[in-house]
């Protein structure tokens, strides 16, 4: 995690923080930061997606307790115990919002596209939300440069007849609606899909612009990929066994 050669592994860097702010808060602050990547993973299914935020708000119908972004369509609940990060991206260094329940690997994670590491909005960040630097052990653990494929369990490795069915009728898709549910953040995108590609068992989709690019588990159980209509298709992993293209 770009660290100084000279500092032992488990040394505190300045590459990765502990945020100690209120979620809501860090949320909302969000909307000041301009386009950013975000990232949503969960078991079998990642999406990342060029947004900008906006405020996240809670309506009647959440019990007050999910927060929603309409300009990003994320969705938060904060009824649950999150840590919330910051930290360098491995490959160029550009700023990462990170959530993660606390001991387990970041589950979301928002890139910072217009911002530096070494700028005063990061400054900003660590001052205002009381950031604590952490080991670089840590900083890596939590994840923040994993491929989109890198889940928590390894990814089976034949998928024949369900990927080439898959990949059929995506290349015939006009528009695929695509839900991501990682544990008590949700997000969705809609886009038509340019590049279809497999490795494995991992199908790899994207728009032209690759402005929004998702990575699938054809085997995993709850893997559904189903028509809404003629053009259209909706992805998702649900959690129960058995797979479906319909």
């Amino acid at each position: 995690m770009f660290c100084s050669w000279r500092k032992s592994p488990s040394a505190p860097c300045s590459c990765a923080f502990l945020l100690r702010g209120p979620l809501p808060e860090l949320l909302n602050h969000l909307c000041c930061l301009g386009e950013s990547t975000l990232v949503l993973r969960q078991q079998g299914l990642s999406l990342a997606k060029c947004t900008r935020f906006g405020l996240s708000v809670a309506t009647r119908e959440s019990g007050w307790q999910v927060l929603r972004d309409h300009l990003s369509g994320m969705e938060t609940d904060t009824g649950r115990s999150f840590s919330l990060y910051l930290l360098a991206n491995p490959d160029d260094r550009k700023p990462v919002i990170g959530i993660a329940e606390t001991g387990r690997t970041l589950h979301a994670s928002i890139r910072l596209d217009n911002h530096e590491w070494n700028s005063p909005v990061v400054a900003n960040l660590v001052d205002h939300f009381e950031g604590v630097s952490l080991d670089c052990m840590e900083s890596r653990r939590l994840g923040a440069g994993a491929w989109l494929d890198e889940w928590e369990r390894p990814v089976a490795d034949e998928s024949a007849v369900c990927m080439e069915q898959a990949c059929q009728i995506l290349h015939e898709c006009r528009e695929l609606e695509v839900s991501v549910s990682a544990r008590g953040n949700q997000g969705s995108a809609r886009f038509e899909p340019s590049f279809v590609d497999s490795c494995g068992a991992v199908l790899r989709i994207a728009d032209r612009g690759r402005r929004h690019v998702v990575h699938a588990d054809v085997q995993d159980p709850g893997f559904r990929l189903f028509r809404t209509d003629r053009y259209g298709l909706r992805l998702c992993v649900e959690d129960q066994s058995g797979s479906t293209i319909r």
